[in-house]
């Protein structure tokens, strides 16, 4: 007489992820390069059907991994269910430090860090999802992480650029600048922003801000190198348009993330007409914002 198995017994644990992010689908092949998925069934969470879309609903957390194990009966989510993987590889030694309170703590902080701004890092190619609410915590690693960037800037560019070139009274003048353009700036996020999209906007300009302002610092010493050979790209128009190309870059990228949910727009136009204007419009304010910003860089360090 055959026996019956129990029920899910024979079947390999499943590792739910978004497929709709090209970051995420870029980490599933790296880990499987690695051998990470060995044994491991990997499915785009909106493909999973039956119990399994079930208990995966149950427990779908926006921004992180979810594994059911082959039973179906534990669930792991973001850095626990990373953890479990890379302890089925390591030795027993290393796997066992990812056990530590501190050190899974640091796994957490970096895990959410990075699943927060992988839709901007890496945006999708449509608009948010209203069927599935990011959590609290998506925003408040945005923002943090958006302040980091820009404090980030206050140390980096001093330390590649050296003191600042401007007289006392133009640092004074450029202080009270900076504030205005802080000021400005946060204004004018609110007024263009879709409601709920005001901490993925900030968080997108600081990136901007960002990568545009160590570009500009690049450039400044590529033309310190080289200042002398007449090429008219180091000129100064030269360098403000090469280093706005990259923040404007990370703009463009995140345009279909900057955008509403498909119910608020009606509302946005009747109730904020500055926040249901269109993306491109969006996108000339954020630039022009992440362009003051450079020209107050260029000031402070001569660059003119």
């Amino acid at each position: 007489m055959m026996t019956l198995e129990p029920p899910n017994s024979s079947r390999e644990p499943l590792l739910a992820y978004d497929g709709d992010c090209r970051m995420c689908i870029r980490s599933i092949h790296s880990m499987e390069l690695l051998g990470l998925l060995k044994g491991v069934k990997t499915e785009s969470a909106v493909l999973v059907t039956g119990e399994d879309r079930e208990l995966l609903d149950s427990h779908r957390r926006s921004g992180e991994i979810v594994l059911l194990d082959a039973h179906r009966q534990d669930v792991l989510t973001g850095a626990a269910a990373f953890r479990w993987l890379l302890q089925r590889k390591l030795p027993r030694i290393l796997g066992a430090l990812l056990d530590l309170a501190p050190v899974f703590w640091l796994m957490c902080i970096g895990y959410r860090f990075v699943a927060s701004w992988r839709r901007l890092i890496s945006p999708p190619h449509s608009a948010p999802d209203p069927t599935f609410p990011e959590p609290d915590w998506v925003a408040r690693y945005r923002v943090s992480g958006g302040v980091v960037l820009i404090a980030v800037l206050f140390w980096l560019v001093p330390l590649t650029l050296g003191k600042p070139a401007a007289s006392d009274d133009l640092v004074q003048a450029l202080t009270i600048a900076a504030a205005l353009i802080a000021v400005i700036g946060a204004g004018l996020i609110a007024l263009i922003s879709h409601r709920g999209r005001r901490i993925d906007t900030f968080a997108a300009l600081a990136a901007a801000v960002f990568v545009s302002t160590i570009a500009l610092a690049l450039l400044v010493l590529l033309k310190m190198t080289f200042e002398d050979n007449g090429n008219p790209l180091l000129e100064p128009w030269g360098l403000f348009a090469g280093s706005t190309i990259w923040g404007f870059g990370v703009l463009f990228r995140c345009r279909n993330w900057l955008d509403s949910y498909p119910d608020d727009r009606a509302e946005s136009a009747t109730g904020s007409p500055l926040g249901a204007r269109s993306k491109p419009s969006k996108m000339v304010v954020l630039t022009i914002i992440q362009v003051a910003c450079q020209i107050w860089v260029a000031f402070l360090y001569g660059v003119y």
